[in-house]
C-alpha cells in the first residue's frame, strides 16, 4: 500500500517539467506495438520509440541535476510514504535518486539509440 502511495504522490507531486517527461515516456514506449500493429508502418513506431528515448534522456537529466528540486522531492516523497524521519538515512536518498537519474539518461540514449539504429 505504501508503494501505491508513493507512486501516486511521485506522479501528482513532482515539479513541471519533469512530471511531464515522466508521463510522455511510458506512454509513447507503449504506444510503440499498438502504433506498428495497427499501421503497419515500422517508422511510425521507431519515431516514437526516439521520441520516448528523448523524454527519459530530459527527465533524467532533471533528476540527475536536481534541477526544481526534482530528486531532493522524490526522497522527501519516499521517506514520507514510508513513515521515515527527513533525517533518517535510505536508499533513496538524493545521490541514490540522482543515480537513478543517470541511469535514466543512459536508457534515454539507448532507446534513442536503438531507434536511429534500426531505422537505417
Amino acid at each position: 500500500m505504501k508503494t501505491f502511495r508513493l507512486i501516486k504522490r511521485l506522479a501528482t507531486g513532482m515539479p513541471q517539467p519533469a512530471r511531464a517527461f515522466s508521463w510522455l515516456f511510458p506512454s509513447l514506449f507503449l504506444l510503440v506495438p499498438l502504433i506498428y500493429t495497427l499501421t503497419g508502418q515500422r517508422w511510425l513506431g521507431l519515431a516514437e520509440l526516439g521520441m520516448a528515448g528523448v523524454f527519459l534522456t530530459l527527465f533524467g537529466f532533471y533528476v540527475f541535476r536536481d534541477l526544481k528540486g526534482t530528486a531532493s522531492s522524490w526522497s522527501r516523497m519516499y521517506k514520507e510514504s514510508r513513515g521515515l524521519s527527513p533525517e533518517q538515512f535510505t536508499f533513496a536518498d538524493v545521490p541514490s535518486i540522482k543515480a537513478m537519474g543517470f541511469v535514466y539518461m543512459l536508457m534515454g540514449l539507448l532507446w534513442l539509440g536503438a531507434a536511429v539504429f534500426f531505422a537505417l
